[in-house]
């Protein structure tokens, strides 16, 4: 039978070498768990068993350390494993391990996760449940957390606020219609509804600001009037002039006016 000839540490690992050429690595409780010490004879069954525990117990050790620094996912927890080249029959009772300690417990991961996101007022819920399936959440249980703990009163709460905050950084850069509009897009983007977005604008009473708007209009115009004077006059630069403008969010009726005092 073979006898171990060599018990070195290596790190986190202990080297185990046997007088056949064989050798593996195992940790401190498998060494603990099958009295391992140099001179022991062990049957090629029972080496078997060792190695395979020893690949469970590593496995183990790394799952515990990679969640140590932050709760994860039972996806994050598989990939993670993977990565560390762990066997996929161990993995399966590692995770099952780590479950039945609470270790890694997705519902609860879920709930965080929520918690943060609305409390941080940076996300609307359609966003907050990609990143959550993305992570290996269940579509189902996201969006069963969501609904406790990300209502309609909520949610139109942080899309007003983080209207708000964009208003502040571009109130005075862009007109009435093309900042409503920025407003919506930002919110979408952030996964918020269409339904939501519009209450959140209409919360914030935006009026236009006729000077502000003429002043921006007024350096719009002479950047397009630049541009398609080059090779447009008449009729057809004043249309093109005033699509443009439109483009840019200024209305038609304050397009108009300004375009009346332009000889074209």
């Amino acid at each position: 039978m073979p006898k171990i000839i060599s018990l070195e540490k290596k790190k986190r690992l202990y080297k185990v070498v046997f007088d056949d050429e064989r050798t593996i690595y195992v940790t401190e409780d498998t060494i603990v768990r099958f009295f391992l010490s140099k001179g022991a004879v062990f049957e090629n069954a029972e080496i078997e068993k060792i190695s395979e525990f020893a690949d469970f117990s590593r496995g183990k050790n790394l799952g515990l350390y990679y969640i140590s620094f932050k709760q994860r996912t039972k996806k994050e927890v598989i990939r993670y494993l993977i990565d560390h080249e762990i066997p996929n029959v161990q993995i399966a009772k590692i995770i099952d391990a780590l479950e039945a300690s609470r270790f890694i417990d997705d519902p609860a991961y879920a709930e965080s996760f929520v918690r943060g996101k609305v409390l941080g007022k940076t996300s609307g819920p359609y966003q907050i449940q990609q990143k959550l399936v993305d992570k290996g959440i269940d579509k189902t249980l996201a969006l069963e957390k969501l609904e406790l703990l990300y209502d309609f009163d909520t949610q139109v709460a942080v899309a007003t606020h983080l209207a708000e905050k964009l208003v502040m950084s571009k109130y005075s850069r862009l007109p009435l219609k093309a900042l409503k509009m920025k407003i919506a897009t930002n919110l979408t983007s952030k996964g918020f509804s269409y339904d939501i977005s519009k209450i959140a604008i209409d919360n914030l009473e935006l009026e236009s600001d006729e000077d502000n708007e003429s002043e921006l209009l007024q350096k719009e115009l002479d950047k397009i009037m630049r541009k398609y004077s080059r090779k447009y006059d008449g009729y057809d630069l004043k249309q093109r002039v005033s699509n443009a403008l439109a483009r840019k969010g200024f209305d038609f009726d304050v397009i108009n006016r300004e375009l009346r005092e332009i000889d074209f």
